[in-house]
């Protein structure tokens, strides 16, 4: 598994700590089967953006807090060009 994988799903597994949430109840809110979730914060599959968007949205958090800082000007410049349209 690529380390961008990793870094996001222990970036997740922390956020869902830090709230006090379960994988449990983070999988209901999302909408994501429970042994998904689980695998792809282990690591063994990879996230793509509908399931950051869901994970974000079930923890409560934006979707950049769910990336690398490195992803956060694209991100901001992202949001920017929509809110311009």
């Amino acid at each position: 598994m690529s380390n961008l994988n990793a870094w996001v799903g222990h970036r997740i597994e922390t956020l869902i700590r830090s709230k006090g949430m379960t994988k449990r109840a983070v999988s209901e809110k999302s909408g994501m089967p429970y042994s998904s979730l689980n695998s792809k914060i282990k690591g063994y599959r990879g996230f793509d953006l509908d399931d950051i968007l869901a994970l974000a949205e079930a923890i409560g958090e934006p979707p950049s807090e769910l990336l690398p800082p490195q992803f956060h000007p694209a991100i901001t410049a992202l949001a920017d060009s929509k809110e311009m349209e």
